[in-house]
């Protein structure tokens, strides 16, 4: 049992270095972004850099900033989410998982309409990573659910791209979280090499259709902005972090090191604004094909700075890439906040308390019709009592 007494004061002996202000740091950003914005060679210092950290490239003006319409009406989006069960290590016998992908179709139109669904499906361990021999763990898990996820949104949207273009009604799909699969750079390269290429199928999937899409990703804790300030800061012209850390002591750039990029953002978006696309210069994209490379931008939906990322493809077209922009603030909007269609997609997937229960208890009816055994440790004889 918590103690609570005990939790009061320790808030307080932690509440100095929990509760600290980077509105400091966040004016020299700005202020450092103010000034790259009017430097000519600026790009050339960027392109030109051997620093550390990670970099974007962008192609528009940079000083531009693009307000979006907020009015729209007419249209629909579909949004895809994902949660799961992971194996039970204190349970042995029951070698499988649970996916479950919820979805949310929202129509805007003269007769508007919600189509709130869910798709389970249970993997046997090996099923969640076929031909690759690699050593089970709940990583594997998750990007087999995020796998699903975009190849259930691409199979719905295909159909569904069909008949709204027919009657002439906008239609995008949104997805939360990067596009930029950063989580395999670590991974074996057997595990790498199959996920990305079922993630970039279901990728070009979208792009054959020219179903437009995107990622909205609410409270981005990404930098890549504010270290094209850090290259400003940088007392090299062109940058060296190698260098700079064997020859120095002190280091300008770490003026800015509790800054992310909504912070920078926010002093320079207003409402409905919106920032120009940069691409990321990730090293895993270095793998992507060129049409499928993930752009970003900034937008400000009205509640928060989100970050949207899309396909190269999809940057390269105005209706698209303005349709994804309205498309997030008009959901934001009707959200509160974060795009409704997201948020209810996540309600679809989610697996709730009771819901682990219940699998759990099919699981032994079906082990005890077959005249199986589970066996179970105390730990979980204890957990799962009202269950077995």
């Amino acid at each position: 049992m918590l103690d609570r007494t005990k939790v009061i004061q320790e808030i307080e002996n932690v509440s100095a270095k929990i509760f600290t202000s980077n509105e400091n740091q966040t004016d020299l950003a700005f202020e450092k972004w103010q000034e790259i914005l009017q430097a000519p060679t600026f790009k050339k210092r960027v392109i030109e850099s051997e620093s550390s950290f990670l970099l974007p490239d962008w192609q528009q003006d940079f000083n531009q900033i693009i307000k979006i319409n907020p009015e729209f009406k007419n249209y629909a989006v579909l949004a895809s989410d994902g949660s799961q069960i992971y194996p039970e290590r204190h349970i042995s016998g029951i070698n499988c998982v649970l996916l479950n992908i919820g979805h949310c179709l929202l129509e805007y139109a003269d007769n508007s309409l919600a189509i709130l669904t869910s798709a389970p499906q249970v993997l046997t361990t090996d099923q969640v990573i076929p031909g690759v021999e690699e050593a089970f763990s709940v990583d594997l898990v998750d990007l087999k659910r995020e796998e699903f996820e975009l190849k259930s949104a691409l199979e719905k949207s295909i159909q569904l791209f069909q008949n709204y273009r027919q009657c002439n009604l906008p239609f995008t799909v949104l997805f939360d979280g990067s596009l930029v699969f950063w989580q395999l750079e670590a991974k074996s390269s057997a595990v790498k090499k199959y996920f990305l290429n079922e993630y970039i199928q279901a990728l070009d999937g979208f792009y054959q259709h020219n179903i437009p899409m995107a990622s909205y990703i609410s409270m981005s804790k990404s930098r890549e902005l504010v270290n094209l300030t850090k290259i400003g800061f940088c007392r090299f012209e062109r940058a060296n972090c190698i260098s700079c850390h064997s020859l120095y002591q002190d280091f300008p750039c770490k003026a800015v090191d509790n800054v992310l990029d909504a912070h920078l953002c926010s002093r320079f978006l207003n409402e409905f604004e919106r920032t120009i696309v940069f691409q990321s210069k990730s090293k895993i994209v270095d793998i992507y094909p060129a049409h499928l490379k993930p752009c970003f931008l900034y937008i400000n939906v009205g509640h928060e700075i989100a970050r949207l990322e899309f396909p190269f493809w999809v940057s390269q077209n105005s209706d698209h890439l303005n349709l994804i922009c309205k498309t997030a603030i008009d959901q934001s909007i009707k959200g509160n906040g974060y795009p409704v269609a997201l948020a209810e997609a996540h309600e679809q997937a989610i697996i709730r308390s009771a819901d682990r229960d219940f699998f759990y208890h099919m699981l032994n009816k079906k082990s005890l019709s077959l005249k199986q055994r589970i066996v179970m440790s105390q730990k979980s004889l204890k957990k799962y009592n009202s269950v077995f």
